[in-house]
């Protein structure tokens, strides 16, 4: 009966014409008329809670759900969102105890696994492999690209491309997918069994073929062309880089170290001093500019950037060591 007046209330304000039952709760102004006359509706404060995280009013969204939840603790859609608006907040202990409620209620809850389990691999929880292995087995063998990736930051390289295969056979212009993959491919580590430089540049080249304009792809390139010491290849994708993302001090910085090993120093000089121009507090790129200006004997300018070096860190040792000789 309650839900029936304030559905007269919303119309005689608004019209109810084609207006569906989701519909008229979905305006800020009439949501708050509903909950002023009925607070303890969990739908109603639900639906303003979720209008307040599209404002990015998160303070005020917390205000709702933790009403609403003071009132029932076992809805899903609620807990759902508790969960996002508490690890919006940073309050991720609140999320966990959120979604874990929300699997007890329901195991198979997919939305609410997926969450718990991303939210575990972020804080490097101990059970973040076995639930990504419980997801896939609920998922049909499928997880998402995060998860995907925090399997790789695990060490699980084998695995990982598992996943993005079984994504690639269903997505296989996927930008994301052969990403990760070329990533993967071209990671250098000890213990990634999986380095394999014909996979990883058939990978990065698929991008390119597909999205010339992804100027990670060139960066990501650069860098794999730059562990394989082919320096002069580097420096061609990294300018690439620079084209499509000017603003890319990371590019510059490598460029430089590659001109560098090239043993071009006037050339490495100017691109680590690109780099600076887009941030001044970027100590590595001081510290390689003053290392170069110490190889061209141009020792007052090396001297200017080791106490740059020392403003931006007081305790910077290759600083300390080189302006106490």
């Amino acid at each position: 009966m309650k839900h029936i007046i304030y559905m007269l209330i919303f119309c005689s304000l608004y019209g109810c014409d084609n207006i569906s039952n989701s519909t008229y709760v979905s305006n800020l102004d009439s949501l708050s008329i509903l909950i002023s006359n009925d607070s303890t509706d969990i739908n109603f404060l639900k639906e303003r809670s979720k209008i307040y995280i599209k404002n990015n009013q998160f303070d005020l969204a917390k205000i709702d759900i933790d009403q609403a939840y003071g009132l029932f603790k076992n809805d899903i859609d609620l807990l759902l969102t508790r969960g996002d608006i508490y690890y919006f907040l940073n309050q991720t202990r609140i999320s966990k105890e959120s979604w874990e409620r929300c699997l007890k209620i329901n195991p198979n809850q997919i939305e609410c696994r997926q969450k718990l389990t991303e939210l575990l691999c972020i804080v490097r929880n101990p059970q973040c492999k076995l639930m990504i292995d419980t997801l896939s087995i609920i998922n049909n063998g499928l997880i998402s690209i995060p998860l995907i990736v925090s399997l790789k930051e695990l060490g699980e390289y084998g695995l990982a491309i598992d996943f993005l295969q079984k994504l690639s056979s269903i997505h296989p212009r996927d930008k994301e997918i052969l990403s990760l993959l070329s990533v993967i491919y071209s990671d250098t580590s000890v213990n990634n069994t999986h380095f394999n430089i014909e996979l990883a540049e058939n990978k990065f080249e698929k991008i390119i073929e597909l999205y010339p304009d992804h100027s990670q792809v060139y960066y990501n390139f650069g860098k794999h062309k730059q562990n394989m010491l082919k320096y002069d290849e580097a420096l061609l994708l990294y300018s690439k880089n620079i084209e499509l993302d000017s603003r890319n001090k990371h590019s510059y910085y490598n460029m430089g170290f590659c001109a560098m090993q090239l043993a071009e120093y006037s050339r490495a000089i100017d691109y680590f001093t690109n780099a600076i121009a887009i941030d001044n507090s970027f100590l590595l790129a001081y510290h390689a500019r003053a290392y170069l200006y110490t190889m061209t004997n141009n020792i007052d300018q090396a001297n200017k950037d080791w106490k740059t070096c020392l403003m931006l860190n007081p305790s910077y040792i290759p600083a300390l060591n080189a302006l106490s000789k």
